[in-house]
């Protein structure tokens, strides 16, 4: 399969939602993506397969800093590398803003995320008690730095 990753307008909102719908417990709407699509401060990626956006990848820098909100794929487009290249597409455009760190929190259960995002460089840094809901969750949180302060921190269920 092949896919090409490009950055996401006003216009891909609704099909943003659609994908939050069905990966998340409580989904953006159309409106909140369109509006966080158009601040100026946000970058989004979407991943389009034959016309169909089959993932994305959002986030936001401020300030040196960037935070990923959230990175999507559609069920049927899964296990094919995508969330992948979506993460090094915004790593790739987060330098170029001259970001010195990148966070981003994911659910404590969520194994094959974390493990992704490890794989992409990230390290933990620590846990948000509560972070979730539907069901309530701690999460953790994940930092890439490129500033050479980049450390590794050990995670075990204990630290929940």
């Amino acid at each position: 399969m092949s896919f090409e990753i490009t950055r996401l307008t006003e216009e891909s909102s609704a099909a943003v939602a659609e994908i939050e719908k069905l990966c998340f417990s409580k989904p953006w709407s159309e409106a909140t993506v369109a509006s966080e699509i158009k601040s100026g401060f946000s970058d989004f990626f979407g991943a389009f397969s034959e016309g169909e956006l089959a993932g994305y990848i959002g986030g936001r820098t401020i300030a040196g800093e960037t935070e990923i909100f959230n990175v999507a794929v559609s069920p049927k487009f899964r296990r094919k590398g995508i969330a992948k290249a979506l993460i090094e597409k915004f790593i790739e455009a987060a330098r170029k803003k001259d970001t010195q760190v990148i966070f981003l929190e994911v659910r404590t259960s969520n194994l094959p995320a974390i493990t992704l995002y490890e794989k992409c460089g990230f390290v933990f840094c620590g846990i948000r008690k509560d972070y979730y809901t539907d069901p309530k969750e701690n999460a953790l949180l994940m930092r890439l730095a490129f500033d050479g302060t980049q450390e590794y921190e050990e995670w075990d269920d204990e630290d929940e």
